[in-house]
């Protein structure tokens, strides 16, 4: 008789675990649907051209947002009780339960994740505008609904993101698709009819499917570096070739956006990659690949838009230094010649540890020429420098601070600081609200404001950054920046359990150089969260596949046997 009770017992635990199981493959493929189609939408829908393209991209953001995390969390409530059931728990020790989970532990970027949105619910309270910080401001809407959902893209994709790998080639494929729409239309060949209509000089600030030229930059070099990550570390000779094209195509895309920024999150994603590359001679040897192919995508584009010019179309330094400057094609021949080189001497000895330490040398040096560059504009703001080396200065732009710098971010980045300097301690601690800002000045520096901007309203620092810190406050930009910094730490130091870490890593400090000039938005913020949340996946799974991460890690997984 006991025999009989213990099968039926056991069958029905067998039963219980089953139901769990399809429980959590359900979960699994309803994000991947649901992330998979966030991608797709916010790329390309757009419901009349360029016109409230930032409206009508946000409201399908949030329509499957809305709609796929609803059938997904209620999946997860089910799974829940099927847990406490099979646990033969009470509801109320399902958070001890969690705890006990393997792989839901709580990292130190969780720790972060959850303090920014703790603080961002606190900044709601303390800014007082109830009803802006909801959505946020008209246009942006990056209010506590769009922080919350960004958390969850994290949270959900970093416990269930089985799928990621597919999740990842539909994000990669419709980048693709925007990256060569993107370059057509810097050539004046309009293939999706967003063009028809609008001036010259209307085209020269509009690109591809994202709208704003400075918003399409920033969903570019988001995507840009995961399509980079394939290219250097895959084996497979296809997916080489697939992110060899991918790459050529962005980078075909970036020297063309005409937004400096850009440049700035390309030195930020490029570090990343050298940093790892310096591993072996071959992936050293592919750095220079990569390299190569940027300065022979400036050259061939020079070429490709003389074809058809847009006469309205005036470049920024960096894009006129790429295309245009005869340096460029010494650095092009210098790149070609060290990877035929590196490629010459692949069977040659190659000292890892030697490397390592170039590495950390130029990591040094481009620490100090960011330092050297913020003492000389400040010195030249001064007036501190030797008059040869002043009037050199003064002929580039950046190094002379005023209210027009950085296309009018001086004006913005000294307004926004004398607004933080001017709020009261709970607002520089807690912050006004998500995307408050402009509700914010609107009541206590309205005038100055409207004498600065006219009747335009200030959404923004345009510095992601600063932005941070006067919505949500000290804690809160420090939780919010905490997530990135512990984020790319991790994944440096794990980046062998598979490639694709780099790639998330490179992407998060893109986006983070990027938006030093810029901000969130609908474009670039929902990504970067879910690569931080593959990233994440993959770190707590350990998973090592051997078919597609570097050799590398092969070879040390054979020693360790």
């Amino acid at each position: 008789m006991s025999n009989k009770i213990k099968k039926t017992e056991n069958a029905k635990k067998d039963s219980l675990v089953s139901g769990r199981g399809f429980i959590a493959s359900a979960m699994e493929y309803v994000l991947a649907a649901t992330m998979a189609a966030m991608c797709v939408s916010v790329s390309f829908y757009a419901k009349e051209g360029y016109n409230q393209i930032g409206n009508a991209k946000f409201a399908a953001y949030r329509v499957v947002m809305t709609a796929g995390f609803s059938v997904f969390l209620l999946l997860g409530i089910v799974f829940l009780f099927w847990l406490l059931r099979e646990k033969r728990l009470h509801p109320f020790e399902g958070a001890a339960l969690i705890r006990q989970i393997k792989g839901w532990k709580l990292s130190v970027t969780d720790v972060f994740v959850f303090a920014y949105l703790i603080f961002a619910t606190i900044s709601v309270v303390s800014g007082g505008f109830y009803v802006d910080a909801r959505w946020g401001s008209f246009g942006w809407n990056m209010g506590w609904m769009s922080q919350l959902s960004f958390v969850l893209i994290y949270l959900t994709v970093s416990r269930f993101g089985k799928y990621y790998q597919s999740i990842l080639a539909v994000l990669c494929g419709s980048a693709f698709v925007v990256f060569l729409i993107a370059v057509l239309h810097r050539m004046q060949i309009d293939p999706i009819g967003f063009y028809e209509g609008l001036a010259d000089y209307q085209t020269a600030q509009f690109l591809s499917t994202m709208g704003q030229a400075t918003w399409y930059a920033s969903y570019l070099v988001t995507a840009l570096p995961v399509g980079i990550a394939v290219f250097l570390f895959s084996e497979k000779s296809l997916w080489r070739v697939l992110g060899g094209i991918y790459t050529a195509v962005g980078f075909a895309s970036l020297v063309t956006q005409n937004s400096d920024s850009a440049y700035f999150a390309l030195a930020g994603f490029m570090l990343i990659f050298f940093l790892v590359c310096t591993e072996r001679r071959e992936t050293l040897n592919r750095f220079m690949e990569v390299c190569t192919l940027f300065f022979a995508a400036g050259k061939v584009m020079h070429f490709l838009m003389r074809i058809h010019p847009n006469p309205e179309l005036e470049y920024d330094f960096f894009t006129k230094i790429v295309l245009d400057s005869d340096f460029t094609w010494i650095l092009l021949g210098v790149c070609l010649l060290l990877s035929v080189l590196l490629y010459i001497r692949r069977n040659r000895s190659y000292s890892a540890s030697r490397m390592r330490k170039v590495s950390r040398v130029v990591l040094l040096a481009a620490a100090a020429v960011v330092l050297a560059a913020a003492a000389l504009i400040v010195m030249q703001n001064k007036g501190l420098l030797p008059n040869k080396l002043s009037k050199l200065l003064s002929t580039v732009s950046y190094f002379n601070w005023n209210d027009a710098w950085g296309n009018g971010r001086g004006r913005i980045w000294s307004f926004a600081v004398r607004v933080f300097a001017g709020e009261s301690i709970v607002h520089k601690i807690f912050g006004v609200g998500p995307d408050c800002l402009n509700s914010y000045v609107d009541l206590v520096h309205g005038e100055e404001a409207h004498l600065l901007w006219g009747d335009k309203m200030l959404t923004n620092a345009h510095n992601e950054w600063l932005t941070t810190l006067i919505n949500t406050g000290i804690l809160g930009m420090t939780a919010y920046i905490g997530i990135f910094v512990t984020s790319v730490g991790r994944f440096l130091k794990a980046w062998q359990q598979d490639y694709l870490l780099v790639g998330a890593a490179a992407s998060a400090v893109s986006y983070m150089a990027y938006n030093f000039f810029c901000y969130q938005q609908v474009c670039c913020t929902p990504f970067v969260f879910l690569l931080l949340g593959v990233g994440e996946y993959i770190w707590r799974k350990g998973r090592t596949y051997k078919r597609g991460i570097p050799q590398l890690m092969v070879d040390k997984m054979r020693s360790d046997r």
